[in-house]
């Protein structure tokens, strides 16, 4: 599954190199790799680039698995996989276009609170592939 770019640029200026990288990005060994790690079955929906500020990020979130969580599913309204903190860049030594983001496990409470917690880290560039921690 590739990103597709979110919303029109037409006042900011951003690196479009950085874009075309992230079009080029293919989502679906890091999607199962989150579900292998989380140990559920879900979808993802399409990744979607966004430009703000100049700088160029790729979010995702996943359909909704709170019933997949065993004895939480009682008082949980909502939970979801999704991109937390993530960005493209350029490596100013080697100039290698890359892209990095931090998965998180998001839940709402029935009564309102919510909270997650990352459950995996990820690189990915086109010499090493994904590379998971």
């Amino acid at each position: 599954m590739l990103a597709i770019l979110k919303n029109s640029v037409t006042v900011e200026e951003y690196n479009e190199d950085l874009v075309a990288f992230a079009q080029t990005i293919d989502f679906a060994a890091l999607f199962n790799h989150i579900k292998e790690t989380a140990k559920v079955e879900c979808n993802f929906h399409q990744p979607e680039i966004d430009i703000t500020r100049g700088s160029v990020y790729i979010s995702f979130t996943s359909d909704d698995i709170a019933s997949q969580t065993g004895a939480f599913a009682a008082i949980l309204k909502r939970c979801y996989l999704a991109s937390f903190s993530n960005g493209v860049f350029r490596d100013k030594e080697t100039g290698e276009f890359g892209y990095w983001v931090q998965v998180s496990i998001r839940y709402e409470h029935k009564d309102g609170g919510s909270n997650g917690m990352e459950v995996v880290t990820a690189r990915y560039t086109d010499a090493n592939g994904w590379i998971f921690r």
